[in-house]
């Protein structure tokens, strides 16, 4: 996606705020992190290119109504649906990865002091590589979830080193397992003092990007070897549909009360209650499991594509 179509889609966005949601312009650029002048200028730019008719000719309206619809029913601060087509899944990867880096680079590009948490996925790693390089040593990322499995390999969708060498910042890896042996490793694990610091920069963290995961046979906790087929079958007996942070949850959002998650070593998500955790997932698979994450209110934003979002507005409302 070049420059122009970026801008082009921000104008759809821009046009549908203002014409079809009736949003004042000081609301569409506090949505859209640019100025009162910035608007005026997509609006202009959205007549220009003729997006604005009876309708907005732009696939992005779709979109916005989807977003605006998902973001009003559960009080996110924002809500960003991207494109996507069933038979071009990747290509919706693509921007979803986009419009992530956008949010996180409202966060980054700032001058003053940051830290940021990171939770762990495609996602994730897709929107931190989209972000463009920029000297911040003055930041600080910090890893949510444990960056090992149980058989001593490295996750490979942590994101927090690859935001840390394209910003110069400083980089806080949890050193655990998604999931301990047993509940006396992960006591064990949570007293060392180089966990409790890390733990404490965590809490510290103005924001919170994280995927979210599906619970099922392909769930990356499994495929990944972070938890065995024995510990899927048992989440999948108690009705698990997904996951954030390694924490399953029921449907309702509820997190599940089961041996697993007694050696989960990430922190608790009550923890977080304080602090805007923003969902970076899509697809239709992901869709079960993100709308558990929202009725569940740990959500304050989400970057979402259309087949989720269309989803989860047609199983809500239906």
């Amino acid at each position: 996606m070049d420059k122009f179509e970026v801008k082009l889609d921000q104008a759809a966005r821009a046009a549908w705020m203002s014409y079809v949601g009736g949003i004042t312009q000081d609301e569409i650029a506090s949505q859209l992190g640019v100025s009162r002048p910035g608007v005026q200028r997509l609006l202009a730019l959205a007549r220009q290119e003729g997006l604005i008719k009876v309708h907005i000719d732009h696939p992005i309206a779709a979109c916005m109504t989807l977003a605006s619809a998902i973001r009003e029913r559960f009080g996110l601060d924002y809500c960003d649906v991207v494109p996507a087509e069933a038979s071009a899944p990747e290509g919706a990867a693509y921007y979803l990865a986009v419009a992530g880096a956008e949010r996180v680079a409202r966060l980054v590009e700032r001058s003053e002091p940051l830290t940021l948490s990171l939770g762990t996925g495609r996602s994730v790693r897709a929107t931190v590589e989209a972000l463009s390089r920029i000297e911040r040593p003055q930041h600080r990322f910090v890893s949510l979830v444990g960056n090992v499995a149980r058989d001593g390999s490295s996750n490979r969708y942590d994101g927090v080193m690859v935001l840390a060498d394209k910003t110069g910042g400083q980089r806080f890896l949890l050193p655990s397992p998604v999931v301990a042996s047993s509940v006396e490793e992960k006591a064990s694990l949570q007293q060392q003092p180089l966990f409790q610091a890390i733990t404490q920069v965590a809490l510290e963290a103005e924001a919170a990007f994280i995927g979210v995961g599906r619970i099922d046979r392909q769930a990356t906790l499994f495929q990944d070897h972070f938890i065995s087929e024995a510990e899927l079958d048992e989440l999948l007996g108690m009705q698990a549909v997904g996951e954030l942070l390694g924490w399953p949850m029921t449907a309702d959002g509820e997190v599940v009360e089961c041996s697993i998650t007694r050696r989960v070593t990430s922190l608790p998500l009550e923890m977080f209650r304080s602090q805007p955790i923003v969902a970076l997932a899509g697809g239709r698979e992901k869709a079960p499991a993100i709308l558990a994450a929202l009725r569940g209110g740990w959500l304050r934003g989400l970057v979402t594509d259309q087949l989720a979002a269309r989803h989860i507005v047609d199983t809500w409302f239906a």
